[in-house]
């Protein structure tokens, strides 16, 4: 059988291209500057008074609620990660941003790709829940559902794309590439799946499956990267899939309630939490360890079968 390291170390741009930075750290080390630079910020941030803009619009309207949380919750914290990485590869790894992944050519094309493929893959997972008749659809307080709240999810789109593409640069434009350049890809690979799952363990409702799951996605997103040789269509995919799951079809985000009004309200049936995830979301059920294994075994069989 074909060693699966050198089978994923074929043609990967990604690796390659952190490789032209002058200082790459150690697995030890990075590991302990993705956890410093994340929670070092978290706590500058809620010493400070940055957060907390627009306090007043949280209790006004649909909208002003959607920006209230999108800004202080997902735009201002996350981007504030997507920066600090950005300063450490520039002024200590001195190496250019797209290193991370970032190429211009094609990057509309693969960002759309990828944005497609996040909101198929929390469709697919709905339609399995409904031909079990696993889940109902909730009709009370309109006034936050449907057209009525089109805004506000539209709004909240805004903060899931820089949400969804913080994660990615900090584990799958930073950790993943240079623990793989530094090492071997197939460690990047579980490091940087790990430490994703991990950084969730602060999440309500966690628990054993969802963690199993947290990191079948980072398997699945860090051979997407390879597959794409970049980091566009990840980005797109994590940031739709989140906004999918939560303010269009209103289940709980890795364990958190969606904000802002939803376009359907899907609602679990009692009893049904180890196949539709429960109160952990999507994410939390058998269902989507399924659907992420999947995916996992395409795209390996793609970076495979490449020529």
């Amino acid at each position: 059988m074909e060693n699966p390291n050198k089978v994923l170390s074929r043609e990967n741009m990604i690796f390659a291209l952190a490789r032209r930075g002058r200082y790459l750290p150690n697995i030890f080390l990075a590991v302990i500057i993705i956890i410093a630079f994340i929670y070092g910020i978290d706590m500058v941030l809620m010493a400070t008074p940055l957060l907390g803009i627009g306090r007043s619009l949280a209790t006004k309207s649909l909208n002003g609620r959607a920006f209230f949380f999108s800004l202080n919750y997902l735009v201002i914290p996350f981007g504030f990660y997507i920066l600090t990485f950005f300063a450490w590869v520039r002024l200590i790894e001195r190496r250019p941003i797209y290193t991370m992944g970032l190429i211009r050519k094609g990057s509309l094309k693969k960002y759309l790709r990828g944005f497609g493929f996040g909101v198929l893959m929390i469709l697919f997972c709905i339609i399995i829940f409904a031909a079990l008749n696993l889940v109902t659809i909730d009709t009370s307080n309109p006034s936050i559902k449907g057209f009525n709240a089109l805004g506000s999810v539209l709004i909240l789109l805004v903060g899931w794309l820089v949400q969804g593409a913080s994660e990615e640069i900090m584990v799958r434009g930073w950790l993943l590439p240079v623990v793989g350049s530094r090492h071997n890809v197939a460690l990047g690979i579980f490091i940087s799946s790990t430490i994703f799952g991990a950084l969730h363990l602060g999440n309500p409702n966690v628990n054993v499956l969802p963690m199993i799951n947290l990191v079948l996605f980072g398997v699945f997103a860090a051979l997407y990267v390879i597959w794409e040789g970049g980091l566009w269509g990840i980005c797109a995919l994590h940031s739709s899939w989140n906004w999918a799951q939560g303010n269009v079809f209103g289940f709980e985000v890795s364990g958190t309630l969606p904000v802002g009004g939803m376009l359907i309200d899907f609602q679990p049936v009692a009893d049904s939490d180890l196949i539709t995830g429960g109160a952990f979301g999507i994410e939390g059920g058998v269902v989507c360890s399924i659907t992420l294994l999947l995916g996992i075994g395409i795209l390996f069989f793609l970076i495979k079968t490449r020529k």
